[in-house]
């Protein structure tokens, strides 16, 4: 079955199976399916023989090589793929490698990327979020948000697949330079881009009737408490009980006031490497969680995220803060000192709960290396804590119990415990 949407031709993704019985079946239907030898770092299949630059499990380049071939046969019949580099992953389950494509005398680009994603049934739901029910949504959020986008913008990646499973898509090639590396000559300019770009998607974001899936889920009190009680668990520990209760309850409150803020559609994930500059356009990935939230949480995530605070310092922030607020449509405050004070807020939660995040990240799914960003990430939660109203005992908590591994107060509760 087709769905013919702007973006390309999307192969209708089906409702995934899981357990024991459906890993073993689409293993064996690849099986059925494939005449495939490696040898001597190609892969040779009925199409030919592909380069393969990669150290993923070869039965994942396989899937990811038939799938591409026939995605490539639909959409420009006459290219073929010819080769596959594996790609940097990020804190999902999801991987990634890039399709080269020999078009012949095809429009085809020259290159596609595949998304991999190791289990559907995780790709198809949020651990914060029980809106769809106990079965999940019925196609994966990534095909279905960036379909709503499609219509909206073109700063999304076209999709050109998505497998019956789900577990594969082929994607347009949005290229490799996340607007981090290419806001180092002007940082003003780039991130006030990226802001004007969010001003002018939020205006355009409204619900269609489409069964977009991010108007489904909100932003809502009981998310914001879920995520500070992420932080509580994970990136606090050692902490005197009554000091821990009285920020629990300062950030019951909190999450009461940010609910309380107006809604608009929100990526839940804009930072500076989930927008990529491309052929001198800005590109968006990473929008499968997107929901409704404050209009500040995005502006909040660009400008606070990991390490971006030592780019965007606290005058640059105020100047692109203003920026927004002159750009903003909707969710609008009715001052820039209150959208000031807002913007702190949801700052400060979000950092806190990615305080917890990289805590999670490392110990229970085994991705240390987001420890490293664990000092500018606290750098930038202390600034906030002074800067936000009614969290003194969150403040007095992160001195004391907070994991900044740059001040070695995480190791050492390491030791004591």
């Amino acid at each position: 079955m087709l769905d013919r949407s702007r973006g390309g031709t999307v192969l209708a993704a089906r409702r995934c199976r899981s357990g024991r019985a459906a890993v073993l079946a689409r293993r064996a239907a690849v099986l059925a399916r494939r005449a495939l030898l490696c040898r001597g770092g190609g892969c040779r299949a009925a199409g030919g023989c592909v380069r393969v630059r990669s150290t993923m499990a070869s039965d994942s380049i396989q899937e990811a090589l038939l799938f591409g071939r026939e995605v490539v046969a639909q959409q420009w019949p006459g290219a073929s793929v010819s080769g596959f580099t594996a790609m940097r992953g990020d804190a999902s389950t999801r991987s990634y490698g890039r399709l080269d494509v020999s078009a012949g005398a095809t429009s085809a680009p020259a290159t596609l990327v595949v998304m991999m994603m190791q289990d559907a049934a995780v790709a198809l739901s949020s651990e914060e979020l029980s809106v769809f029910g106990k079965d999940g949504p019925r196609e994966l959020a990534f095909a279905n948000v960036g379909r709503y986008l499609a219509r909206l913008t073109d700063a999304v990646p076209s999709i050109y697949g998505v497998s019956p499973d789900s577990r594969l898509l082929v994607l347009e090639d949005v290229g490799d330079t996340p607007l981090w590396d290419a806001s180092a000559a002007d940082p003003e300019a780039t991130f006030g881009a990226a802001l004007d770009l969010l001003a002018d998607l939020q205006a355009r974001a409204t619900d269609d009737g489409g069964g977009c899936y991010a108007f489904a889920q909100s932003f809502d009190e009981r998310l914001f408490a879920w995520e500070f009680e992420h932080f509580l668990e994970f990136g606090v520990a050692g902490a005197p009980p009554e000091l821990m209760e009285a920020s629990r309850r300062e950030l019951v409150a909190v999450a009461t006031r940010l609910a309380a803020l107006p809604r608009v559609f929100a990526h839940r994930d804009y930072h500076a490497w989930n927008i990529h500059v491309h052929n001198g356009r800005l590109r968006l990935i990473d929008f499968q969680d997107a929901l409704q939230a404050p209009a500040l949480y995005d502006v909040a995530s660009l400008l606070t995220d990991r390490i971006t605070p030592e780019r965007i310092v606290p005058e640059l922030e105020e100047r692109l803060l203003e920026r927004f607020f002159r750009q903003q449509k909707v969710g609008r405050l009715d001052t820039l000192e209150a959208t000031r004070a807002a913007y702190h807020l949801v700052a400060l939660q979000r950092v806190l709960k990615v305080v917890g995040r990289f805590h999670y990240l490392a110990e229970v799914k085994g991705k240390p290396h987001y420890l490293s960003m664990l000092p500018a990430v606290c750098t930038t939660a202390r600034r906030l804590l002074a800067q936000s109203e009614g969290v003194s005992a969150t403040r007095e908590l992160f001195e004391v119990a907070g994991r900044d591994p740059s001040r070695g107060a995480d190791a050492a509760i390491k030791a004591g415990s």
